[in-house]
């Protein structure tokens, strides 16, 4: 071919990059349409079951008797106080529950005498009921907030200790085996090389201990409290207000999400190869 006939030839325009709206649409766009979708669809259909007479409001209420009912509790301030009784123990539970079960996982996974000597204890702790433990909580520690911070922590802990375990034993050996050729100590190794790998393991047990969190949480109200979101669905279960009921469970509910999202965005901003590895 001659330059005269190659520059008689049209120039093939360079493939454009898809523009950012519909990258994003690819990425997460269809997911969200069919979640928020999903919802929407849910709770249209219950709101029209409940106005057509097919569903009794005394037993299922509706959509829009419970957002009334949430606006007035919130506009005669009579909620505040049931949400900050739960968030305390939620929080002081849970916090506990990762300051006790991170640490012991990561040494349970590491030292096999260790594992040895505390295992036979988390086993039956985890196959048993931990709200059996109630009662015995109540009689050493009274009905204050520490027995309910107790059962909280007891319901949590064990799947800390039991995700991050399982995390340091996925560790790659030869990761750990090239750290120790660079003479990197048993610290060193733990920190570069144990933490990071167990990582999603790890904010995978902190998703798991949130929903056991808030069930233990709901629990301890209902048998041990005289406020607390659990003593309000507790309450208004006796008195028939469904729509109360729902206003607790929709804020349990949305903590649990949101709290949830909270660690993927952790977990992705910690461990961004876990999600790339993921696709």
């Amino acid at each position: 071919m001659t330059e005269r006939t190659a520059a008689a030839l049209p120039l093939k325009e360079p493939a454009r990059r898809p523009g950012a709206l519909l990258r994003w649409w690819h990425r997460a766009g269809l997911q969200n349409l069919l979640r928020f979708g999903g919802v929407a669809l849910f709770l249209a259909a219950w709101e029209g079951s409940s106005r057509a007479g097919w569903l009794d409001p005394l037993f299922a209420s509706s959509p829009s008797l419970i957002v009334e009912k949430l606006a007035s509790m919130i506009a005669d301030g009579s909620l505040w106080p049931h949400v900050l009784a739960s968030a305390n123990i939620a929080g002081l539970g849970f916090g506990l529950s990762v300051l006790v079960g991170v640490p012991l996982g990561l040494a349970m996974g590491r030292s096999k005498n260790i594992r040895a000597a505390i295992e036979p204890f988390t086993t039956a702790l985890n196959a048993s009921p931990q709200v059996a433990f109630l009662p015995l909580l109540i009689i050493w520690l009274g009905i204050g907030v520490a027995s309910k911070v107790a059962l909280v922590f007891l319901g949590s802990v064990i799947i800390m200790v039991v995700n991050t375990e399982a995390g340091v034993t996925q560790v790659d050996r030869r990761l750990v085996e090239t750290a120790r050729s660079f003479m990197a100590n048993e610290r060193q190794v733990m920190l570069k090389v144990v933490l990071p790998s167990a990582l999603p393991y790890i904010i995978a047990g902190m998703r798991l201990g949130v929903g056991r969190t808030l069930v233990m949480v709901v629990v301890a109200e209902i048998y041990a409290a005289t406020k607390g979101l659990g003593y309000l669905i507790f309450q208004a279960g006796g008195l028939y207000d469904t729509a109360q009921v729902f206003v607790g469970v929709v804020i349990l509910a949305g903590a649990g999400m949101l709290f949830n999202a909270l660690l993927r965005w952790f977990e992705k901003r910690l461990a961004p190869w876990q999600h790339i590895q993921a696709g």
